[in-house]
């Protein structure tokens, strides 16, 4: 099974924003014990790697224990989430460079999509899978049955 296939199974992706990365494993226990095993750690705080790496490497018996780094904005952010153990890339936007880097290193990647040109350009990527953002912002549930 792919990896989106298991974050799809999961069914929620719990997005986290963590400025002390000795938060990180009491998070993920938490996490694990209220049967998520999953998080999308957030590039927006400098202990984005830190925590991520904290996360990976506390569980290590623990493989289906899914954490992933978001608001992935540049090919070094990429670089530095996989260094720590990210098993997945989530980005704002969808950005080429970076999609085509992380399919060069063989990480999955999600990137967000926001109107039907973005998914086009997913499409002739190679990607099945979008993220849709902002959803709310762009007109949710009504927009993308729309589109």
């Amino acid at each position: 099974m792919d990896m989106m296939e298991q974050l799809s199974r999961i069914g929620i992706v719990p997005v986290i924003a963590i400025n002390d990365a000795a938060d990180a494993v009491p998070l993920a226990q938490a996490l694990i014990d209220g049967g998520l095993p999953c998080a999308e750690v957030t590039f927006r705080t400098a202990a984005a790697a830190d925590a991520i790496k904290n996360m990976t490497e506390a569980f290590p018996e623990l493989p289906d224990v899914l954490v992933g780094a978001g608001t992935v904005l540049t090919c070094e952010q990429v670089d530095r989430a996989v260094a720590a153990g990210a098993k997945f890339i989530v980005s704002p936007g969808l950005n080429p460079t970076t999609v085509k880097h992380c399919q060069e290193i063989g990480i999955p990647v999600c990137p967000g999509t926001a109107n039907p040109s973005d998914i086009e350009v997913a499409l002739s990527l190679g990607l099945k899978t979008v993220k849709f953002f902002p959803a709310e912002a762009a007109g949710g549930l009504k927009y993308i049955k729309s589109i």
